[in-house]
């Protein structure tokens, strides 16, 4: 920006020639008009968005996403030499199956490759906490991946307590102030409060509003808050903290945007299906102007061929610490397993694995919480291999079984429903039922006369045998599930056939060879 150079006005006055000879008239002469200066001219910069990436080579066979076509899309946008800024608003590091066997060594190994330089340290990406990050109960780990990574770790509001005191995590920053061709721009990250013994983190809130001054007396023009939250508590956030410009969010894991006055709140489809593109223009003076836009990351975007490389060495890795991808079986029809799939709507898989739980626990119905399916991907037509049961059987889980009223299982079918458009893990897949549900009065209703059971209306005074997963039977009351609260939570029943989810999952499609389960209409939104 060129300094403001105004004329100097100027002014040429006469003297007398001598004491005794009479003055002459003085005209002064003009003054030279002062031009005003041009405007600064606006900047422009870019972001580049993802979040919750979990699998280094993508989906769907690696048709889809992945961390080798976002590096060439990075590239494609920094083409005309406007500054980027890539942002990861958290959960890279767990959970996938990849990172349960490589202790997500190949997590930081890729995306330190995501500036073309495995060396370098890359100024741009900022990566911020999301939940994950803390899975593992060994702070060790996740140190020595915050020491590999040659990006920017950007924890705001989380603080490593590996005894009574509490300081930042070694290697990250609380805030950040970025010079982008002389536009400065101010950055924090927040993860959603939480206590996982060496880990806390505090109100967002709080530290938001002390952020945000700090980086405006910093100098900074443009705010950035890379978070990891609740959509609901992101928009929150913009309406209670003046002063932000973007959010760029995760944790919900479908793609999602929204404008709070003149701040846009955004997440993108987990592991890189789709990522969001911001082309920022900053005047003078006044707010940004930007709209986000959603890029779709498909099989039309090449691999980059370096990133592509290492990513096939850690997946020849994760296959020899396997002993191999053996296939248990095959699948007639798409099994879709991708998290808006099983956490919104009736799957195959979904239908597949409420069977198994029904046949195995010799009960009138079978429940599986979408959250509990994990494999975020889907299994085509052909072979089900042991890498896809990894996968879907991230977690061990057992089998239960218990009774409830007609009244209860209408109840629970509610709240399976109730978050259904914000993708979360509540949704249940189910067997030996079908029902409906709609939208009311902005919420999602479920009628008694929307439920059927083995083909017959729902009874709200008879009780119901249900099998479903012991997650879900212990803790549920952590998604809406109060029939699970330690006051209501009902007794066991055939507790002699309790066992294994994988091992009897894997027990079915052996004895029946070719699965030919399908989407039959057991759930409907109308």
């Amino acid at each position: 920006m060129k300094p403001f150079r105004p004329l100097l006005a100027v002014a040429a006055l006469f003297l007398a020639a001598c004491a005794t000879a009479p003055q002459p008239v003085v005209t002064p002469a003009p003054v030279a008009q002062v031009q005003p200066a041009p405007a600064p001219a606006a900047r422009r910069f870019k972001i580049l968005q993802v979040n919750d990436v979990y699998k280094i080579e993508g989906l769907e066979g690696g048709m889809s996403g992945g961390l080798s076509r976002l590096r060439t899309l990075r590239t494609h946008l920094e083409s005309d030499g406007t500054p980027l800024l890539l942002l990861h608003a958290g959960d890279i590091l767990y959970p996938s199956v990849a990172s349960k066997y490589l202790e997500a060594k190949q997590m930081i190994d890729v995306m330190n490759l995501l500036d073309g330089d495995a060396v370098a340290h890359d100024q741009k990406l900022i990566v911020t906490f999301g939940n994950h990050e803390l899975e593992n109960k060994d702070d060790k780990i996740l140190l020595q991946r915050l020491n590999e990574s040659r990006f920017q770790w950007l924890v705001t509001n989380t603080l490593h307590c590996p005894g009574e005191s509490c300081r930042p995590f070694p290697g990250t920053h609380t805030s950040l102030v970025v010079d982008l061709q002389g536009l400065r721009v101010g950055l924090m990250g927040l993860l959603y409060p939480l206590d996982r013994g060496y880990a806390r983190s505090s109100e967002v809130a709080a530290s938001a509003r002390a952020t945000v001054d700090s980086l405006k007396r910093a100098g900074a023009r443009v705010i950035v808050a890379v978070t990891h939250q609740d959509m609901g508590d992101d928009v929150k956030l913009v309406e209670s903290i003046p002063g932000i410009d973007v959010v760029i969010g995760g944790h919900d894991h479908l793609f999602m945007q929204q404008r709070v006055g003149n701040t846009w709140v955004t997440k993108a489809d987990a592991d890189v299906k789709s990522a969001i593109v911001y082309d920022i223009t900053v005047p003078s003076e006044g707010p940004i102007r930007t709209a986000p836009v959603r890029v779709v990351v498909d099989s039309t975007i090449p691999k980059d061929p370096q990133v592509d490389a290492a990513v096939q060495r850690w997946m020849a890795a994760l296959s020899e610490k396997l002993g191999g991808n053996t296939t248990i079986g095959t699948t007639r029809n798409l099994l879709e397993g991708v998290e808006p799939a099983v956490r919104g709507r009736e799957t195959a898989l979904g239908n597949l694995l409420a069977d198994v739980a029904r046949e195995r626990m010799k009960t009138d119905v079978g429940v599986v919480n979408g959250g509990g399916i994990r494999i975020n991907d889907n299994i085509p037509p052909g072979p089900i291999t042991r890498y896809d049961m990894e996968g879907v059987f991230y977690y061990a889980n057992g089998l239960v079984a218990f009774e409830a009223t007609g009244q209860q299982l209408l109840d629970m079918l509610r709240n399976s429903v109730s978050r259904v458009d914000a993708g979360d893990g509540r949704f249940l897949q189910v067997s030996g039922l079908r029902f409906r549900y709609h939208p009311a009065n902005g919420q999602f209703v479920v009628n008694a006369s929307d439920v059927e059971v083995g083909g017959k209306p729902l009874d709200l005074n008879r009780r119901y045998s249900i099998a479903t997963v012991d997650y879900l039977y212990k803790n549920g009351t952590e998604d809406g599930y109060e029939l699970f609260s330690d006051d209501n939570r009902p007794p066991k029943i055939n507790t002699q056939l309790e066992a294994d989810f994988r091992t009897e999952t894997e027990a079915y499609i052996r004895k029946v060879g070719i699965i030919t389960t399908a989407i039959e209409g057991r759930i409907t939104r109308q």
